[in-house]
Protein backbone atom coordinates (compact mmCIF):
# COMPACT_ATOMS: atom_id res chain seq x y z
CA UNK A 1 0.00 0.00 0.00
CA UNK A 2 1.78 3.12 -1.25
CA UNK A 3 1.20 6.50 0.40
CA UNK A 4 1.38 9.32 -2.12
CA UNK A 5 0.97 12.97 -1.18
CA UNK A 6 -0.69 15.30 -3.64
CA UNK A 7 0.65 18.85 -3.73
CA UNK A 8 -1.47 19.34 -6.83
CA UNK A 9 -1.82 23.08 -7.39
CA UNK A 10 -1.58 23.93 -3.69
CA UNK A 11 1.91 25.35 -4.27
CA UNK A 12 0.07 28.45 -5.61
CA UNK A 13 2.67 28.85 -8.36
CA UNK A 14 5.44 29.85 -5.94
CA UNK A 15 8.67 27.90 -5.90
CA UNK A 16 9.52 28.90 -2.34
CA UNK A 17 6.11 27.71 -1.16
CA UNK A 18 6.50 24.47 -3.09
CA UNK A 19 9.87 23.94 -1.42
CA UNK A 20 8.14 24.09 1.95
CA UNK A 21 5.95 21.15 0.94
CA UNK A 22 8.91 19.23 -0.41
CA UNK A 23 11.04 19.66 2.72
CA UNK A 24 8.31 18.09 4.86
CA UNK A 25 7.11 15.39 2.46
CA UNK A 26 10.55 14.17 1.47
CA UNK A 27 11.46 13.85 5.15
CA UNK A 28 8.39 11.71 5.82
CA UNK A 29 7.92 7.97 5.29
CA UNK A 30 5.71 8.49 2.23
CA UNK A 31 6.34 6.66 -1.03
CA UNK A 32 5.81 9.48 -3.50
CA UNK A 33 4.51 12.94 -4.31
CA UNK A 34 2.54 14.40 -7.18
CA UNK A 35 2.01 17.79 -8.73
CA UNK A 36 -0.76 18.72 -11.14
CA UNK A 37 -0.19 20.31 -14.53
CA UNK A 38 -3.31 21.43 -16.33
CA UNK A 39 -4.11 22.20 -19.95
CA UNK A 40 -2.90 25.51 -21.43
CA UNK A 41 -6.39 27.06 -21.41
CA UNK A 42 -6.70 26.50 -17.67
CA UNK A 43 -3.92 28.97 -16.96
CA UNK A 44 -5.68 31.65 -19.02
CA UNK A 45 -8.27 31.80 -16.25
CA UNK A 46 -7.69 34.88 -14.10
CA UNK A 47 -7.83 32.82 -10.90
CA UNK A 48 -5.04 30.46 -12.02
CA UNK A 49 -2.87 32.54 -14.32
CA UNK A 50 -0.02 32.56 -11.77
CA UNK A 51 -0.29 28.89 -10.83
CA UNK A 52 2.37 27.47 -13.15
CA UNK A 53 5.79 26.26 -12.13
CA UNK A 54 8.66 26.18 -14.63
CA UNK A 55 9.99 23.03 -16.26
CA UNK A 56 13.44 23.78 -14.86
CA UNK A 57 11.91 23.80 -11.37
CA UNK A 58 10.16 20.48 -11.96
CA UNK A 59 13.44 19.03 -13.17
CA UNK A 60 15.13 20.06 -9.92
CA UNK A 61 12.22 18.70 -7.86
CA UNK A 62 12.41 15.32 -9.59
CA UNK A 63 16.14 15.06 -8.92
CA UNK A 64 15.61 15.99 -5.28
CA UNK A 65 12.75 13.50 -4.93
CA UNK A 66 14.80 10.68 -6.42
CA UNK A 67 17.76 11.52 -4.19
CA UNK A 68 15.49 10.82 -1.20
CA UNK A 69 14.41 7.45 -2.59
CA UNK A 70 10.84 8.51 -3.42
CA UNK A 71 8.74 8.48 -6.59
CA UNK A 72 7.61 11.58 -8.49
CA UNK A 73 4.33 11.72 -10.38
CA UNK A 74 2.46 14.22 -12.50
CA UNK A 75 -1.31 14.53 -12.71
CA UNK A 76 -1.27 15.65 -16.33
CA UNK A 77 -4.03 17.19 -18.40
CA UNK A 78 -1.98 18.27 -21.44
CA UNK A 79 -0.84 15.42 -23.70
CA UNK A 80 1.56 17.79 -25.48
CA UNK A 81 3.74 17.85 -22.35
CA UNK A 82 4.32 14.11 -22.03
CA UNK A 83 7.71 14.25 -23.76
CA UNK A 84 8.83 17.13 -21.52
CA UNK A 85 8.17 15.16 -18.37
CA UNK A 86 9.56 11.96 -19.83
CA UNK A 87 12.84 13.76 -20.45
CA UNK A 88 12.89 14.82 -16.79
CA UNK A 89 12.41 11.27 -15.49
CA UNK A 90 8.87 11.23 -14.11
CA UNK A 91 8.08 7.91 -12.38
CA UNK A 92 4.32 7.74 -12.91
CA UNK A 93 1.38 9.65 -14.36
CA UNK A 94 -2.09 10.36 -13.05
CA UNK A 95 -5.00 10.82 -15.45
CA UNK A 96 -7.65 13.24 -14.22
CA UNK A 97 -11.17 11.85 -13.99
CA UNK A 98 -12.63 13.60 -17.04
CA UNK A 99 -10.00 11.93 -19.24
CA UNK A 100 -10.91 8.31 -18.42
CA UNK A 101 -12.48 7.96 -21.88
CA UNK A 102 -9.78 10.00 -23.62
CA UNK A 103 -8.19 6.89 -25.13
CA UNK A 104 -5.89 8.86 -27.43
CA UNK A 105 -4.28 10.53 -24.41
CA UNK A 106 -4.10 7.31 -22.39
CA UNK A 107 -2.55 5.43 -25.33
CA UNK A 108 0.20 8.05 -25.52
CA UNK A 109 0.87 7.68 -21.80
CA UNK A 110 1.02 3.90 -22.13
CA UNK A 111 3.89 4.27 -24.60
CA UNK A 112 6.01 5.65 -21.74
CA UNK A 113 5.80 2.23 -20.00
CA UNK A 114 5.31 4.07 -16.69
CA UNK A 115 2.56 3.29 -14.16
CA UNK A 116 -0.62 5.20 -15.00
CA UNK A 117 -3.18 5.99 -12.32
CA UNK A 118 -6.61 6.73 -13.77
CA UNK A 119 -9.06 8.63 -11.58
CA UNK A 120 -12.70 7.53 -11.72
CA UNK A 121 -14.22 10.52 -9.93
CA UNK A 122 -16.51 11.58 -12.78
CA UNK A 123 -17.07 8.16 -14.32
CA UNK A 124 -20.08 5.89 -14.47
CA UNK A 125 -19.85 2.12 -13.97
CA UNK A 126 -20.55 1.71 -17.70
CA UNK A 127 -17.61 3.93 -18.61
CA UNK A 128 -15.32 2.02 -16.25
CA UNK A 129 -16.44 -1.31 -17.74
CA UNK A 130 -15.73 -0.02 -21.26
CA UNK A 131 -12.33 1.22 -20.12
CA UNK A 132 -11.54 -2.11 -18.48
CA UNK A 133 -12.49 -4.08 -21.59
CA UNK A 134 -10.31 -1.89 -23.77
CA UNK A 135 -7.24 -2.14 -21.55
CA UNK A 136 -7.71 -5.61 -20.09
CA UNK A 137 -4.31 -7.22 -19.52
CA UNK A 138 -2.42 -3.91 -19.46
CA UNK A 139 -0.06 -4.28 -16.51
CA UNK A 140 0.81 -0.67 -15.79
CA UNK A 141 -2.74 0.70 -15.33
CA UNK A 142 -4.19 1.36 -11.89
CA UNK A 143 -7.57 2.86 -11.08
CA UNK A 144 -8.24 5.41 -8.34
CA UNK A 145 -11.58 5.33 -6.57
CA UNK A 146 -12.67 8.82 -5.63
CA UNK A 147 -15.91 10.78 -5.46
CA UNK A 148 -15.93 14.49 -6.24
CA UNK A 149 -17.93 15.32 -3.13
CA UNK A 150 -17.07 16.76 0.27
CA UNK A 151 -19.78 14.71 2.03
CA UNK A 152 -18.88 11.60 4.01
CA UNK A 153 -21.97 9.68 2.84
CA UNK A 154 -20.73 9.98 -0.75
CA UNK A 155 -17.33 8.33 -0.16
CA UNK A 156 -18.53 4.73 -0.81
CA UNK A 157 -15.42 2.87 0.26
CA UNK A 158 -17.00 -0.45 -0.74
CA UNK A 159 -16.38 0.66 -4.32
CA UNK A 160 -12.68 -0.14 -3.85
CA UNK A 161 -13.06 -3.96 -3.84
CA UNK A 162 -15.97 -3.67 -6.30
CA UNK A 163 -13.84 -1.85 -8.88
CA UNK A 164 -11.05 -4.36 -8.28
CA UNK A 165 -13.38 -7.24 -9.15
CA UNK A 166 -14.98 -5.35 -12.02
CA UNK A 167 -11.77 -4.37 -13.75
CA UNK A 168 -8.97 -6.71 -12.59
CA UNK A 169 -6.80 -3.58 -12.14
CA UNK A 170 -5.26 -2.56 -8.80
CA UNK A 171 -7.45 0.14 -7.22
CA UNK A 172 -6.20 3.03 -5.12
CA UNK A 173 -8.11 5.61 -3.11
CA UNK A 174 -8.20 9.41 -3.10
CA UNK A 175 -10.47 11.30 -0.72
CA UNK A 176 -12.28 14.51 -1.58
CA UNK A 177 -14.20 14.33 1.69
CA UNK A 178 -13.93 17.10 4.28
CA UNK A 179 -13.60 14.49 7.02
CA UNK A 180 -9.98 13.25 6.84
CA UNK A 181 -10.81 10.21 8.96
CA UNK A 182 -12.16 8.44 5.87
CA UNK A 183 -8.53 8.09 4.80
CA UNK A 184 -7.99 5.82 7.79
CA UNK A 185 -11.22 3.95 7.08
CA UNK A 186 -10.03 3.22 3.54
CA UNK A 187 -7.10 1.16 4.80
CA UNK A 188 -9.35 -1.78 5.72
CA UNK A 189 -10.46 -2.02 2.07
CA UNK A 190 -6.82 -2.54 1.07
CA UNK A 191 -6.36 0.00 -1.74
CA UNK A 192 -3.17 -0.42 -3.74
CA UNK A 193 -2.29 3.22 -3.09
CA UNK A 194 -3.64 6.02 -0.92
CA UNK A 195 -3.42 9.54 -2.38
CA UNK A 196 -3.66 12.40 0.13
CA UNK A 197 -3.95 16.10 -0.68
CA UNK A 198 -1.86 18.33 1.56
CA UNK A 199 -1.77 22.07 2.30
CA UNK A 200 0.76 24.31 4.00
CA UNK A 201 -0.12 27.34 6.12
CA UNK A 202 1.07 30.46 4.28
CA UNK A 203 -2.24 30.89 2.45
CA UNK A 204 -5.78 30.87 3.84
CA UNK A 205 -7.22 29.20 0.75
CA UNK A 206 -5.78 26.65 -1.66
CA UNK A 207 -7.34 25.02 -4.75
CA UNK A 208 -7.78 21.73 -2.88
CA UNK A 209 -8.15 23.16 0.62
CA UNK A 210 -11.38 21.46 1.82
CA UNK A 211 -10.15 17.89 1.35
CA UNK A 212 -6.48 18.34 2.26
CA UNK A 213 -4.67 17.49 5.45
CA UNK A 214 -2.29 20.00 6.97
CA UNK A 215 1.41 19.72 6.30
CA UNK A 216 2.10 19.54 10.04
CA UNK A 217 -0.05 16.35 10.22
CA UNK A 218 1.81 14.43 7.51
CA UNK A 219 3.95 12.26 9.79
CA UNK A 220 0.98 11.37 12.00
CA UNK A 221 -1.07 10.24 9.00
CA UNK A 222 1.75 8.19 7.51
CA UNK A 223 2.51 6.45 10.80
CA UNK A 224 -1.16 5.71 11.49
CA UNK A 225 -1.74 4.32 7.99
CA UNK A 226 1.30 2.04 8.33
CA UNK A 227 0.01 0.78 11.71
CA UNK A 228 -3.53 0.29 10.46
CA UNK A 229 -2.29 -1.73 7.53
CA UNK A 230 -0.61 -4.11 9.98
CA UNK A 231 -3.89 -4.49 11.85
CA UNK A 232 -5.63 -6.02 8.82
CA UNK A 233 -3.64 -9.21 9.25
CA UNK A 234 -4.69 -12.45 7.57
CA UNK A 235 -7.99 -14.15 6.80
CA UNK A 236 -7.65 -16.58 9.69
CA UNK A 237 -8.08 -16.98 13.44
CA UNK A 238 -4.96 -17.71 15.47
CA UNK A 239 -5.02 -19.13 18.98
CA UNK A 240 -2.88 -16.99 21.25
CA UNK A 241 -1.89 -16.95 24.87
CA UNK A 242 -3.69 -14.50 27.10
CA UNK A 243 -0.91 -11.94 27.12
CA UNK A 244 -3.24 -9.36 28.64
CA UNK A 245 -3.41 -11.32 31.91
CA UNK A 246 0.35 -11.70 31.92
CA UNK A 247 0.80 -7.99 31.46
CA UNK A 248 -1.55 -7.30 34.38
CA UNK A 249 0.53 -9.55 36.67
CA UNK A 250 3.68 -7.50 36.13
Amino acid sequence: MNIIFEIGLNHMGRESYSDKYLDTLLSSDCDGITYQVREKEFYNNEAFKNSELSFSYYSDVIKKTHSRGKKFGIALADENLIDNFENMGVDFYKVLSWDLSNYKFINKLLKTNKPIYVSTGMSSIEEIIDFSKKYNGTDNIRLIHTQLSFDVEDVHLKAIPYLRELSSFPVGFLSHCKNPMVIYSSVSFEPSDIFIYVTADEEKKHPDEPHSIKLIDVDEFVNNIRDLKLSIGKKTKIKMENILDKENLK
